[in-house]
């Protein structure tokens, strides 16, 4: 078990907050007022509270941080935090007290649980796999379906698909692109762990593409031949993915490209100038020097004026240096045709470049 994640945000029992002196009624007066509930019996304590029948839950607090966390932010804002709902969600899964000795958390759950890149995905049910059960309840959604040993392992405690066998399973239950995501999501943890360099995208982005490579023959394919449904489909996404797609943008534009049939987009490209690094472009079409970027007012709420002017002079010193940007948001690569339109109205050059799609 990985004691510190499980040491922390004040998670409660209901028999520990009866044994401190609590009634039944009190604890669910709490909930939502000094409680989080996580799942039936199972609570995070949020903040101390002063209401007197709630006070004994002041005994039980442990975690200062978590509590200065709900006091520093609002409602709103974490509602509006899909970090803090997967947090949530992980926090369900590692401290259910219901699982099956042979269930293993699959789909979307073992996601969360291996903290994957994931888009607007659903939260609020546990998702397992048995090989011999199938029930449902408002907490657990189990299906009955065959696993190999080789594709489960434990995290935080909790019996779990691996992140390889996530992916491959969210191609289908999410949809191609998101299994992608996922999949370089774990690719990308993977080369970070083996390599022993947590910043080697930043140092060596070519050195972790060939990594990245090794990984996918030696682990990603094995398991993809091992799945009884879709293991050509999966075959052909695991030949496009790549470690240095950074966040879920990424691989979305990634996947979106090779759609298109846009196959010779390179990541992570190294600008110099001078002998010195100018910047690093997330996406470059080398042949026709087209820059993809990303925009959005997010990146510089922590930086203000300053990085956004920052950015202005940037750009201007690569148009300068004869690169063409396109600028997208995340939006625009959610949806193929209105991909299209915007890059090949922009970069009409690309059009030259067009090979047959990936997927069809």
């Amino acid at each position: 078990m990985t004691l510190a994640f499980l040491d922390k945000y004040n998670v409660v029992d209901y028999r520990t907050l009866r044994a401190v002196g609590m009634s039944h009624a009190a604890i669910s007066s709490a909930v939502d007022c000094c409680l989080l509930k996580l799942s039936r019996g199972t609570y995070s304590i949020i903040r101390a509270c002063t209401e007197h029948k709630h006070r004994p839950v002041t005994k039980l607090l442990s975690d200062d941080d978590w509590v200065d966390f709900f006091r520093t932010t609002t409602p709103f804002s974490r509602a509006a935090d899909h970090r803090f709902d997967e947090h949530v969600a992980r926090l369900k899964i590692v401290h259910y007290r219901h699982f099956r000795a042979a269930d293993a958390v699959s789909g979307v759950s073992a996601a969360i649980l291996h903290e994957l890149p994931l888009y607007k995905a659903e939260l609020e049910r546990i998702v397992v796999s048995h090989p011999s059960a199938a029930s449902r309840s408002p907490e657990i959604i189990r299906w009955r379906r065959h696993f190999s040993p080789e594709d489960v392992c434990r995290v935080h405690g909790v019996r779990s698909f691996t992140p390889v066998r996530t992916g491959l399973d969210l191609i289908a239950e999410s949809g191609p692109a998101g299994g992608m995501a996922a999949l370089e999501g774990g690719l990308r943890t993977q080369v970070e762990r083996e390599s022993g360099d947590s910043q080697i995208g930043m140092r060596n982005p070519q050195r972790m593409h060939t990594i990245g490579r090794e990984i996918v023959a030696r682990d990603f394919v094995p398991a993809a031949m091992r799945l009884r449904q879709g293991r050509e489909r999966a075959l052909r996404i695991l030949a496009i993915i790549s470690p240095l797609s950074e966040n879920y943008a990424e691989s979305r534009t990634s996947f979106a490209l090779h759609q298109m049939g846009l196959h010779d987009f390179t990541q992570q490209w190294n600008v110099g100038r001078d002998g010195d690094l100018l910047t690093r472009l997330d996406f470059l079409h080398r042949p026709t020097n087209t820059v993809l970027a990303f925009d959005g007012g997010q990146k510089y709420a922590n930086f203000g004026g300053e990085r956004l002017k920052h950015e202005g002079r940037l750009q201007n010193e690569l148009l300068n240096m004869g690169f063409r940007i396109v600028h997208l948001e995340i939006n625009d690569v959610m949806n193929l045709k209105r991909f299209e339109m915007k890059l090949f109205a922009q970069a009409p050059q690309l059009l030259d470049y067009r090979g047959k799609p990936t997927l069809k």
